[in-house]
């Protein structure tokens, strides 16, 4: 190597070895102090890729955990109360059998035939108590049958034929315009019609027509939304040989629901223009739709059975009055409510308790009265098209619960919901055959069964209504048993799979820590390394600089 001054290759050989060596350092003082072997992506890009990928996996899997703890809490939430429910069930059968003691009196019999009634009470009240988060686990709900009923939500009520009328009072639902052009005879008609859907919002507005050439617009406010359409009105022509023409187009003004059926009778030969038949119109300038109008906003049912319930309006006085008929439990139940104004622009619930059914009605630009919302409620049409003033409740189905398995987002368990309720309709209306039968046969008012007794009955009839009672408890018994097994199953399998999640979140846990964590031990053997080769090349770099004073020596 030749001696020279302006380069110092020793020196900048030392320079890059401290700088390595100090690089070293500080990697290793990092991964020590965060305890991460990968502290950014440019220390191990594909490792940092597969760490993060299984702490997706971890995480998941975790939350699974969870979740199948909160699953094996709802489960045994349920199965407390069918617990309950199944030892109101044994003394149901222990009471049916006393009942065959021929020493017990009618009075006496009659006692235990109202114990059982409290006791199908109490089992239907529990089952409405058992709620997990507020989900319903042993009753489910009743929900409105939409194609059947008359009476849903979003049902329009209108009291009297909607009119279309100018801010000069023209009525404008039907009309002439001018149809004359250029020696053209002839004459145009139109027919206004509004879309249901549109009508509420329509109701309360008011809207401009204006022309320009063949085309017309139409403004105005839709729901607070100023809103805008052109439609082109299409020229009408005359029959060269003068013979009656009659022609038809539609202008549709779909943005607010407004549409105009056009009928052109022309007589002589020519051209009446789109242009001519637009300014007739934008001479009618603004117009509102009048009327009264109200909707079925809401329809809520608080443990309404499944059944029918017809509406039916009072006569004379009475108009005002709706009344409300089903049968609830084998018995046939009524409630009337009275009526009174609806003030316009507001919403009146409408409450009939004993069904636990509740109707909401608003209205809009105009006060209805009493006898007009009654009169409306009671003719609704089902969208099947059959039937008029009925509220139609469907049971719906037991409530599919699903809990997540694992990290991948297609891993579900389903948990299903029962109905464990006695009922045949009303609030406590059941859906097994088994728990219904019994309600039945406690409370039921036909022959054989308990509800049916009298002190004047025969020993004969007592013990048949007491057998049948046994034997549907017996069945009942059967059903919460194969129920709570199905439960406590459930159970056993979610301990195994929350284990088997909890092993799967274990492993891969270890598997990242290999990737992402520090060594300490590897770590701290570099860190000694890196300290001394940081003193080395410190040392070495200052004897490199002092090399060149060897040239001083030959210049002297």
């Amino acid at each position: 190597m030749p001696t020279v001054v302006n380069t110092n290759l020793a020196s900048l050989f030392a320079q890059n070895s401290l700088s390595n060596a100090q690089n070293n350092l500080a990697t290793s003082v990092q991964r020590l102090s965060s305890g991460l072997r990968i502290n950014s992506a440019k220390d191990d890009a594909a490792g940092l890729a597969i760490a993060q990928n299984m702490q997706s996996q971890i995480n998941g899997t975790n939350q699974s955990v969870q979740n199948l703890s909160d699953a094996t809490n709802l489960l045994q939430t349920a199965d407390s109360g069918l617990s309950t429910i199944q030892d109101m069930l044994l003394k149901l059968k222990q009471l049916a059998v006393q009942g065959y003691d021929g020493s017990l009196n009618a009075s006496q019999k009659l006692d235990i035939v109202q114990q059982m009634k409290d006791l199908n009470t109490e089992i239907n009240q529990t089952a409405g108590r058992t709620q997990f988060n507020g989900i319903n686990l042993i009753s489910s709900g009743s929900t409105v049958d939409v194609n059947n009923t008359g009476i849903k939500a979003g049902n329009e009520l209108t009291m009297t034929a909607i009119t279309i009328a100018t801010t000069a009072g023209t009525v404008l639902n039907t009309g002439t315009l001018t149809a004359a052009q250029t020696g053209t005879q002839g004459s145009i008609t139109y027919t206004a019609s509004l879309s249901n859907s549109m009508m509420d919002s329509l109701a309360s507005g008011t809207f401009l027509m204006s022309a320009s050439g063949n085309a017309l617009t139409m403004t105005g406010t839709i729901n607070g939304l100023a809103t805008s359409q052109t439609v082109t009105v299409t020229d009408v022509v005359g029959l060269a040989s003068g013979s009656a023409s009659l022609q038809s187009q539609s202008l549709n003004f779909s943005n607010f629901g407004v549409s105009f059926a056009l009928n052109a009778n022309i007589t002589s030969a020519g051209t009446i223009t789109g242009a001519l038949i637009a300014s007739d119109f934008a001479a009618l300038k603004t117009f509102a739709v009048l009327g009264n109008a109200s909707t079925i906003s809401d329809v809520r049912l608080q443990g309404t059975g499944p059944g029918s319930y017809a509406l039916s309006v009072g006569a004379g006085v009475s108009q005002g009055t709706v009344t409300m008929t089903g049968t609830i439990n084998g018995q046939q139940v009524t409630q009337s409510l009275a009526l009174t104004t609806f003030a316009a622009n507001s919403t009146t619930t409408l409450n009939f308790s004993s069904f636990g059914a509740q109707f909401d009605i608003k209205t809009y630009a105009n006060a209805e009265t009493s006898a007009s919302i009654a009169s409306m409620l009671t003719t609704q049409i089902s969208q099947s098209g059959t039937g008029t003033g009925t509220l139609v409740v469907s049971q719906g189905a037991n409530s599919d619960l699903q809990f997540q398995s694992g990290p991948a987002s297609s891993a579900f368990i389903d948990i299903y919901t029962l109905n464990v309720m006695t009922g045949s309709s009303g609030s406590t209306a059941g859906t097994s055959t088994q728990m219904t039968s019994l309600g039945n046969r406690i409370t039921g008012t036909t022959s054989g069964n308990l509800g049916a007794l009298t002190g004047n009955d025969t020993i004969s009839t007592w013990q048949t209504a007491f057998q049948n009672a046994a034997a549907a408890a017996d069945n009942a018994i059967d059903y919460i048993s194969t129920q709570r097994a199905t439960y406590g199953s459930q159970m056993n399998r979610l301990s195994y799979v929350s284990t088997n999640l909890q092993t799967q979140s274990t492993n891969l846990s270890q598997s990242r820590s290999a990737i992402i964590d520090t060594n300490f031990a590897s770590e701290t053997a570099n860190l000694t390394k890196g300290q001394i080769m940081q003193q080395a090349a410190t040392a070495m770099l200052a004897q490199a600089n002092q090399m060149p004073n060897v040239i001083l020596s030959l210049l002297k």
